[in-house]
């Protein structure tokens, strides 16, 4: 995965006003969690200490559902049922970069 290509993309929709701050900053945190493949994983405390207490759930399913509107970020595997401010694990994998 060429993560240059991508953080290209990212900063195209950044100087768009395509994404919020908590937005970009999920994008980044998942983008450097999953190391060098297009896959990975991560609990959600983790990312709300990342990104701040104040990162609440409906933000975090709002985040991911605009990551995949934009084919950066799609989850692998659904929240968990009836889940609330528990910890889980989110699982998640990197769209390759689109041709322009």
């Amino acid at each position: 995965m060429d993560k240059l290509e991508l953080m290209q993309e990212l900063e195209k929709l950044v100087a768009g006003n395509g994404l919020d701050a908590d937005e970009i900053r999920l994008c980044l945190l998942l983008l450097t969690n999953c190391k060098g493949s297009r896959n990975g994983e991560i609990e959600y405390r983790t990312v709300k200490s990342a990104i701040g207490r104040e990162f609440s759930l409906e933000k975090l399913k709002k985040s991911c559902r605009r990551l995949f509107m934009y084919k950066l970020i799609a989850l692998t595997s659904p929240f968990p049922e009836g889940m609330n401010e528990e910890n889980f694990i989110i699982s998640y994998m990197v769209f390759p970069v689109r041709e322009n």
